[in-house]
């Protein structure tokens, strides 16, 4: 899925290359290094998508017997 976000971005910056002229090519190393700090940035950090989803609380659901129930012992 990376790769073809990166060729997506790869992609659309060469085309901005032919279409606005020599600004981006030397934009285009700078905009490269970027992603990959970025994408080196959150492959090597300790929280991942899966670790903040495990951490979620679960719901207290309301209902009879529950936290909102006058008649609830």
């Amino acid at each position: 899925m990376a790769v073809l976000l990166v060729a997506l971005l790869v992609a659309v910056i060469i085309g901005l290359v032919f279409t606005l002229g020599a600004v981006w090519i030397v934009a285009l190393p700078v905009v490269v290094l970027l992603a990959a700090a970025v994408w080196g940035a959150l492959a090597f950090s300790k929280r991942s998508p899966g670790s903040v989803v495990n951490r979620t609380q679960r719901p207290e659901l309301l209902g009879p017997g529950g936290p909102d129930d006058p008649d609830a012992r």
